[in-house]
């Protein structure tokens, strides 16, 4: 799951904690086209959540349970929180916390699930070494099963800045190792527990290219995100687990990709479909990527930009896809309220089906973080309210 960027601080007490902010400029463009609003279902919110405590940071769901994380919860050490749709209704059911985090760990920076598994990075955990905690549901109570750090991690490494989970199989971003060329650790489920599997980097990946900035799995492959390659243009990377070994069988750039595109910046993945998020473009509306496999190889099908976005709009800075439908968040759309916008595809062709917003967003709450599981989307807005944060759910 993609988290926000680092790029400015609030202080918070004794802590500062990092808050979105972008590399561009939003650019003001009236009057725009307004697309269809896709129906919204329910607006979350943490039980205990506050001013700072960013709700919404990052987001996940699979099926009828979906995770919010709020980084910013109690000094930065932060909280993670479970929902359940039951009975037509979103109700949150669990709260969760590391075991050993502390304030400034950044626990709930990234969320995860597949299933009754849950995981949670806290990158700033042990001077920024990080951690990852894994929850199982166990008779209908979320509990803490593991934690997970990488076999060679050290401070700075920010072990847990991106998370990924399918099935038994857990996928951890430690963007910050080797001076940010960055690595990803692979953990399988075994009867005595999470054990690390594979550390993957790119083929041709150097420091200060931010691999595994963005992660995301599903079955036998996983894609990697490396935002900051090839000045900036950006790449993503493709791994196939075969004969019980884990391998480069990709290397992903968008067909219109230059420096500062930041192509890698999300990055998604449902079966044979990979989409890639670039959050600018220089100048022009960004785009998101859509490769499929083909025999051995992937290649680019598509490149999808909202009906409204324009330049500054930071469309592709989340991903998320399931099967034949994609959501793609642009939080910088009209002043940073954020956008996130749905494609569907039909007869082979992509096309845009709708446009999200909070029913309540306005001017700053950089709604746009997204996820999605079936017809179901969930998009955060860590911003809102003097940056409490929240939750949106949709039907799409």
């Amino acid at each position: 799951m993609r988290r926000p960027r680092i790029a400015s601080l609030v202080a918070i007490a004794a802590m500062s904690l990092p808050l979105l902010a972008g590399t561009t400029t939003p650019v003001a463009a009236s009057p725009r086209t307004t697309p269809r609003l896709g129906t919204q279902l329910a607006e979350l919110k943490g039980s205990d959540t506050a001013t700072y405590n960013f709700f919404g940071g990052s987001v996940a769901i699979s099926g009828t349970t979906a995770v919010v994380g709020a980084p910013g919860h109690a000094r930065g050490a932060g909280r993670a929180y479970v929902f359940t749709r039951t009975a037509g209704a979103w109700k949150p059911t669990a709260e969760l916390k590391g075991s050993d985090t502390v304030a400034g760990d950044l626990f709930g920076g990234s969320v995860a699930i597949s299933g009754t598994t849950v995981v949670v990075g806290a990158e700033d955990h042990a001077l920024a070494a990080g951690r990852a905690y894994v929850f199982t549901k166990v008779a209908g109570v979320w509990k803490q099963a593991a934690e997970l750090k990488g076999s060679d991690t050290v401070a700075a490494d920010t072990f847990g800045s991106s998370v990924a989970v399918s099935g038994t199989t857990v996928v951890v971003g430690a963007e910050g190792r080797a001076s940010f060329a960055g690595r990803v650790y692979l953990f399988t489920k075994a009867r005595a527990g999470w054990k690390q599997a594979a550390e993957l980097k790119g083929s041709d990946t150097v420091a200060s290219d931010y691999f595994s900035d963005s992660v995301a799995i599903s079955g036998t492959t996983v894609v990697v995100g490396a935002e900051n390659h090839a000045h900036f243009a950006g790449r993503a990377y493709v791994f196939t687990k075969v004969a019980g070994v884990w391998k480069q069988t990709a290397e992903l750039k968008g067909s219109d990709t230059v420096a500062r595109n930041y192509f890698g910046d999300s990055v998604a993945i449902s079966g044979t479909t990979v989409m890639v998020g670039g959050s600018s473009q220089v100048g022009k509306a960004s785009r998101a990527y859509v490769f499929t496999k083909a025999g051995a190889g992937w290649k680019q099908a598509d490149a999808l930009k909202g009906s409204d976005t324009v330049a500054g709009d930071g469309f592709g800075w989340s991903v998320g896809i399931s099967g034949t439908t994609a959501v793609v968040g642009a939080p910088y759309y009209r002043k940073k309220a954020g956008r996130a916008y749905v494609f569907t595809k039909s007869a082979g062709v992509w096309k845009q089906t709708a446009a999200l917003e909070g029913s309540d967003t306005v001017s700053g709450n950089v709604f746009g973080f997204v996820a999605i599981s079936g017809t179901t989307a969930v998009v955060g807005a860590p911003d809102y309210h003097n940056f409490a944060g929240r939750a949106y759910v949709f039907e799409v």
